[in-house]
């Protein structure tokens, strides 16, 4: 038989840390240890969780996000800070549990829903930062005037601007395009 995966739990939220104290304690190959005592793996809410992916020793736990947070942004900030796991707080204690096995093996696990966003986030061409700009000031209810203003470019290049924010989001309303890159978290 395979060694027991010591898992730390780190979660802010006081009630779903008893929890999955109480859930993970009922697994056979899994063992709960105190965060300082060398865990394979840490469970953590978002913030601690990248916070912990960024200022990890050397051997490193993994890290396993569980969260309600699912907006495309949050999930790859958190991949890119370095966290291993990425699952929604609503998710099946199986899915939890296999979901630990798995980084405790090496490899990367993602609900769902977080690699359906990372999936369609591939699919789109990223906005630049001077069009993030412009659709920012845009869904403040700004006009092209005073976003040219605001922005100190000429009224053309904010309709250029727009024209690429609305091209790449596949809106074709100023409203829609607002709407699409707060869903993608954009």
């Amino acid at each position: 038989m395979n060694p027991a995966i010591r898992v730390a739990v780190e979660h802010a939220d006081p009630l779903l840390a008893a929890g999955l104290h109480s859930v993970l304690s009922e697994q056979i190959d899994i063992q709960l240890v105190a965060p300082a005592t060398g865990a394979d793996v840490v469970v953590a809410d978002y913030g601690r969780g990248l916070w912990l992916a960024g200022q990890r020793p050397r051997p490193a736990p993994r890290v396993m996000v569980l969260t309600a947070q699912d907006r495309e942004q949050d999930v790859r900030h958190a991949l890119e800070a370095g966290v291993d796991g990425y699952l929604q707080q609503c998710c099946a204690v199986q899915e939890l549990v296999q979901g630990l096995r798995q980084l405790a093996r090496g490899s990367r696990c993602l609900s769902a829903v977080a690699a359906g966003r990372i999936a369609d986030s591939l699919q789109h061409d990223s906005l630049t930062q001077r069009e993030r700009e412009v659709l920012g000031l845009a869904s403040h209810g700004k006009s092209n005037k005073a976003i040219a203003l605001a922005l100190d470019i000429s009224l053309g290049t904010v309709k250029v601007h727009m024209k690429g924010v609305m091209g790449k989001l596949g809106a074709t309303t100023r409203t829609e395009a607002a709407r699409i890159a707060l869903e993608r978290g954009l």
